[in-house]
């Protein structure tokens, strides 16, 4: 009975987690939420001192201009909002019977895939309180497919992307994030995990070695680089494009590699910074030190995959530091071919 009940708490505890981070992702630490974050330690420092105007501002500036958290941004090969990723979310929603609310934000968003995950863990625990085991068997299988045929899938790069920020509340509850869900992945490849297309289900281990739609990271690269069309605003799109380049740029990321070699990136969209960035680096002199500071992005996400390669989620990162590797392979030759 101890052992029900241990369980019961835990699929309790976890899904009251899963809404509170749900909705601070998707609303920003408001009067009422800072409410309940202050009564929780692994929050509140975080929070302290609250002022609900200068909270707001942060969260607009941070989540709403400079690091988008959607799936589809992380993972459509257009690196947009919406198409096939977005259709995928929602059929997992249909799946495990979550009614998704898409007035404010659409399915993608990862403060909706927070409430979903917690919808299924509330589940769980009504399933242990009444003693249905099968029953709760099938809702760990539904919690694990959208973990790693979803969350898992984007979670490491964004949090990466969010903490290179700076200090702030959303990155330390990103780190929380990422804690609760890893805590929550299965610790050997199980049956009912679901691969990165959709398919019948698999083990955790087996996406790192199950084949991928279309060509490698590198091969892609290589590709990119041997293509006579290729210019500048082609770099650009892949540097801006996640499930390509294996890291985010967001505006203030792009503003600050400006900033350090000395070169104006202008303004708008961030595929027009950055093209405007490497013009200017690359007529004014400058182009050896911007990829060298796009190299320490590289740095900067391949350290936060390599803290994860000691964990069950390894399998799930594998692809990332793949795409790494490409671009790093990519920054190489483009400096090998402005040096001679």
């Amino acid at each position: 009975m101890s052992a029900v009940l241990s369980a019961y708490e835990a699929a309790l505890a976890t899904g009251r987690a899963y809404d509170l981070f749900g909705r601070l992702f998707l609303h920003g630490l408001t009067p009422a939420l800072f409410a309940v974050v202050e009564t929780i330690p692994e929050l509140a420092a975080a929070a302290s001192p609250y002022d609900p105007d200068e909270a707001a501002a942060a969260f607009h500036t941070l989540l709403g201009m400079n690091i988008f958290p959607y799936q589809s941004l992380f993972l459509d090969d257009t690196g947009l909002l919406g198409g096939q990723e977005s259709d995928r979310v929602r059929h997992s929603y249909r799946e495990m019977g979550f009614a998704v609310d898409e007035r404010n934000e659409p399915a993608d968003h990862l403060g909706h895939e927070l409430l979903a995950l917690s919808h299924l863990c509330l589940a769980e625990a009504e399933a242990w309180e009444d003693g249905q085991v099968d029953m709760v068997a099938r809702i760990r299988r539904l919690e694990i497919a959208f973990l790693t045929g979803h969350v898992w899938r984007w979670l490491p790069v964004f949090v990466i992307a969010l903490q290179r920020q700076g200090p702030s509340f959303y990155g330390h509850l990103a780190g929380l994030t990422q804690e609760l869900t890893l805590a929550r992945l299965p610790p050997s490849p199980c049956r009912g995990t679901a691969p990165r297309h959709g398919g019948q289900g698999v083990g955790v281990a087996a996406l790192a070695t199950a084949p991928a739609a279309g060509p490698s990271p590198r091969e892609r690269v290589d590709r990119l680089l041997a293509d006579a069309k290729t210019g500048l605003a082609e770099i650009a799109a892949f540097l801006l494009t996640p499930v390509y380049s294996g890291f985010y740029l967001g505006r203030q990321d792009i503003t600050r590699l400006g900033r350090a070699v000395e070169v104006p990136t202008g303004f708008g969209e961030r595929r027009h910074m950055l093209h405007t960035l490497l013009q200017n680096a690359a007529t004014r002199d400058r182009w050896q030190d911007l990829l060298a500071a796009l190299t320490g992005v590289v740095d900067d996400f391949a350290a936060g995959y390599d803290r994860l390669t000691s964990t069950t989620a390894a399998p799930l990162v594998q692809p990332w530091q793949e795409r790494l590797a490409a671009t790093r392979h990519l920054l190489a030759r483009m400096g090998e071919a402005t040096a001679t």
